[in-house]
C-alpha cells in the first residue's frame, strides 16, 4: 500500500477534529496521531464521538453487529448522522446472520445511507446447505473492524458492534482493546474500505433483505426515540464521556508517532492474496525481528508446529516472549484450544512463557451500563469473562487489531490493524500486561516431570497450583486430546 500521504484533504479538516499548532507540522513529517483504549466504556463513547462529529460521511466494516444494546445504540446514532446529511455506508459480514435484517430493511429506504452485506450465504434462512455447496466460499469471512469519520479519523481494533464487547452483556463480558487514529495512516484506512465496498464480493442488502419503505423508517425511529426516552441517563453518561474524548483531541493530549494501517486484500477470501497482499506478511514486514522482547495477546492462538519453531528460536537469543491467550474456560470457541494445546508443553520448553486468561474474573464495582441503564447484570454474567483482544508488542513497535494468531487469520479470514512505531506506546502495553497479567491469567510452568501446572495468583498474594486445566473434567479434556488429532487445525 502507499503509506505517502494525500495530507491535504486531512489538513483542511483538522481543525474540526484536533487543535494545536504542532497538528499541521505533524502531519506533514507523516505522523498519525493516536490512542489505545483498552476500556470498553472509552471505545463505545470514541465511536459515538465519530458518530456525531462527522461533517460529511461515514463508512463502516464489522463481522458482527448484534441485536442488542449496543448494536441498537449505534444504529440509532447512524440515523441521526444520516438525518444532517452525513452520508453513511456500512458493510457487514454475512456470517453476522439475520437478525438485523428489519433494521437494515428499514434504515436501506434512508437517501443517505447505503448498506451492503460481504460475501452473503445463498440460503441465508438455511445455511446448512452452504455449508453442504459451497463451503469453500463461505468459509473465508471479512474479520475486519472499522469505523473512518470524514475520511480523516478512525478506530480500528478487536471489538465487534456487540453489547459483551463493551461491558453491557448479561452472559459473560470480552476483554478487549481499540485504537483510535488520525492522520497519515487514515489514507490507507479509507483505501482499504473501498477496496472492499466496491468488490464482487459486496452486494447492496436489498439483494437479500426485502425492500423497505418509508413507514418502516419511520417506525424504526420511533422506536429509538422511545428507548432514547426510556434510558436518558445513557445518553448522558456516553455524552459525557464522548465529550472529554473531544477535548483530549482539541488539546492535542495524545500521541503521534508513524504508524501503518495494514490489512488483506478482499481477493484473500477467493484464495487469490499473495504475499504482500495479506496481512501476515505485512505485519512481518513493519514489526521484524525482536531483539529484546515479544508479547503476543490473542484469543484464539494455535501456533502450529511451524509457528511453534519460530518462536522457539527467540529466548534462546536472549528475547523475553510472553505469549496471553484464553484457557480452556474462558475460550469461547473451545475447538480453537484442543489445537493450540498440543504446543504448549514445546513452547514452553523453548522458554516462552505461556499464559491463560481466567474464566473469571471479579467485579465488585458497577459497570457503566449498569449505572446508566439501572440493569442489574448478574454476577456470574458480570464475572464470566473471555480475552478478545489481539495485540503484538515487538520492542518499540505495537499491532492492535482484528489479527489472531491462528491459520484462520493467516489463511482464511480477512483482517486489519494498525502497527505504531512508539516506544511510548509499547511502554504503556508493557506497563499493561505487567500491572495485570497475573491478577487476570494463569502461569503456565513446566514442573520436573515435564508436566505442565497452572499458577494461579491470589490478591492476598498467596498462590493456588492446578496440575490439571483449572475448571476441567476428566472428559473434557480427553475430548480435546482426541479432538487435536483431527486433520482440521487449517480451519482455526
Amino acid at each position: 500500500m502507499n503509506q505517502s500521504k494525500p495530507t491535504n484533504e486531512i489538513q483542511i479538516h483538522s481543525k474540526h477534529w484536533l487543535n494545536g499548532e504542532n497538528t499541521q507540522n505533524q502531519l506533514q513529517q507523516g505522523l498519525t496521531a493516536y490512542l489505545a483504549m483498552s476500556d470498553a466504556f472509552q471505545s463505545i463513547a470514541a465511536r459515538i464521538h465519530l458518530i456525531r462529529h462527522a461533517k460529511s460521511s461515514l463508512d463502516l466494516q464489522y463481522y458482527i453487529w448484534a441485536d442488542d444494546f449496543i448494536g441498537n445504540l449505534m444504529l440509532h446514532e447512524l440515523l441521526k448522522a444520516a438525518d444532517r446529511g452525513v452520508k453513511v455506508r456500512v458493510l457487514i459480514d454475512d456470517q453476522n446472520g439475520t437478525k438485523i435484517d428489519p433494521q437494515l430493511k428499514a434504515l436501506s429506504t434512508h437517501p443517505n445511507i447505503e448498506i451492503k452485506l460481504y460475501n452473503p450465504y445463498k440460503f441465508r434462512h438455511f445455511r446448512v446447505l452452504d455449508y453442504i455447496f459451497r463451503l469453500k466460499q463461505i468459509n473465508h469471512r471479512m474479520h475486519n473492524k472499522l469505523i473512518i469519520a470524514d475520511g480523516i479519523i478512525a478506530v480500528t481494533g478487536g471489538r465487534n458492534i456487540s453489547s459483551e464487547y463493551f461491558d453491557a452483556s448479561e452472559s459473560f463480558q470480552f476483554t478487549d482493546m481499540d485504537i483510535l487514529f488520525f492522520g497519515t495512516a487514515v489514507h490507507d484506512a479509507n483505501t482499504v474500505f473501498s477496496n472492499f465496498w466496491k468488490n464482487d464480493l459486496s452486494y447492496p442488502n436489498q439483494q437479500f433483505i426485502t425492500q423497505g419503505n418509508a413507514k418502516d423508517l419511520e417506525k424504526l425511529r420511533l422506536d429509538y426515540q422511545k428507548l432514547e426516552k426510556k434510558e436518558p441517563e445513557t445518553d448522558t453518561k456516553v455524552d459525557t464521556e464522548q465529550r472529554e474524548l473531544a477535548n483530549e483531541l482539541k488539546q492535542n493530549r495524545i500521541n503521534w508517532a508513524r504508524a501503518h494501517f495494514l490489512a488483506d486484500s478482499p481477493k484473500k477470501t477467493l484464495g487469490q492474496a499473495q504475499n504482500g497482499e495479506l496481512i501476515s506478511h505485512q505485519i512481518r514486514q513493519h514489526l521484524g525481528e525482536p531483539k529484546q522482547e515479544m508479547d503476543l495477546i490473542s484469543a484464539y492462538f494455535v501456533p502450529t508446529k511451524v509457528g511453534t519453531q519460530y518462536l522457539a528460536q527467540f529466548p534462546k537469543q536472549g528475547v523475553d516472549v510472553r505469549v496471553l491467550t484464553n484457557s480452556f474456560v474462558a475460550n469461547d470457541v473451545a475447538l480453537v484450544h484442543a489445537f493450540y494445546q498440543k504446543y504448549r508443553t514445546d513452547l514452553l520448553k523453548s522458554g516462552v512463557k505461556l499464559y491463560e486468561f481466567k474464566p473469571y474474573i471479579e467485579r465488585n464495582n458497577r459497570t457503566w451500563y449498569e449505572v446508566v441503564t439501572g440493569n442489574v447484570i448478574p454476577k456470574k454474567g458480570k464475572d464470566k469473562s473471555s480475552l478478545h483482544a489481539k495485540f503484538i508488542d515487538i520492542d518499540n513497535k505495537v499491532f492492535i487489531g482484528s489479527f489472531n494468531l491462528d491459520p484462520r487469520s493467516f489463511n482464511l479470514n480477512t483482517e486489519v490493524g494498525l502497527v505504531v512505531e512508539s516506544d511510548q506506546l509499547q511502554e504503556q502495553v508493557s506497563l499493561l500486561l505487567d500491572t495485570y497479567l497475573l491478577k487476570v491469567a494463569y502461569e503456565l510452568k513446566l514442573d520436573s516431570q515435564g508436566k505442565i501446572n497452572w499458577y494461579d495468583h491470589q490478591p492476598d498474594g498467596s498462590i493456588k497450583k492446578y496440575t490439571q486445566e483449572p475448571e476441567t473434567t476428566r472428559f473434557q479434556r480427553g475430548v480435546m486430546h482426541s479432538v487435536s488429532y483431527l486433520p482440521i487445525e487449517w480451519m482455526m
